[in-house]
């Protein structure tokens, strides 16, 4: 990914609302997977993770005059995800009750062990484009674009990490609860 430039970070202080907004975009289509990314892996869970991402971007817009460079940016856009999501899962964690329905829960922490699995059997940018397609619900053409990749290539990577799952699972047996 090509690096965001001073100009871009310093139109965030902007008097020109175009400006503003034309930067906020290329910060926003950046950073929004990473942001994402964080949120989820606290989370565990899509909705909430988007609505993270969305509070997050708007804690940089509320503080956008402050950032002198990329790298003070991100790490703000990353420890505000962080601190948001634990914040969440406290918040979601006290709000349990036992009119929750147990079973949807039970599914909640099996998809989560899943993910946790699939981590370790595939690599890096196979996990990444599992979750973005299937969790996430993205197109290979919007994960490429993202990743300034062809479709292909995505699809490719994709393909082979499914692959390493069924060759994996296949062997396993499954009891019916």
């Amino acid at each position: 990914m090509e690096k965001i430039s001073y100009s871009v970070i310093r139109k965030l202080c902007s008097l020109s609302k175009e400006e503003v907004d034309e930067s906020f975009n290329i910060i926003f289509n950046k950073y929004r997977y990473l942001v994402y990314y964080v949120a989820f892996d606290i989370l565990k869970d899509d909705e909430e993770s988007k609505d993270i991402v969305n509070d997050t971007f708007l804690k940089m817009y509320e503080k956008r005059g402050s950032f002198l460079n990329e790298t003070k940016l991100k790490y703000f856009l990353l420890v505000t995800a962080k601190n948001l999501s634990i914040n969440r899962y406290k918040e979601l964690k006290n709000h349990l009750s036992y009119s929750d329905d147990m079973r949807g829960e039970e599914d909640k922490k099996n998809i989560s062990l899943y993910l946790d699995e699939f981590k370790d059997l595939l690599d890096e940018e196979e996990y990444n484009y599992l979750v973005l397609h299937i969790v996430c619900g993205f197109s290979f053409r919007e994960i490429a674009e993202d990743k300034k990749l062809t479709t292909s290539q995505v699809s490719s990577k994709y393909q082979r990490g499914i692959k390493k799952l069924r060759d994996y699972y296949g062997g396993r047996s499954y009891e019916q609860n």
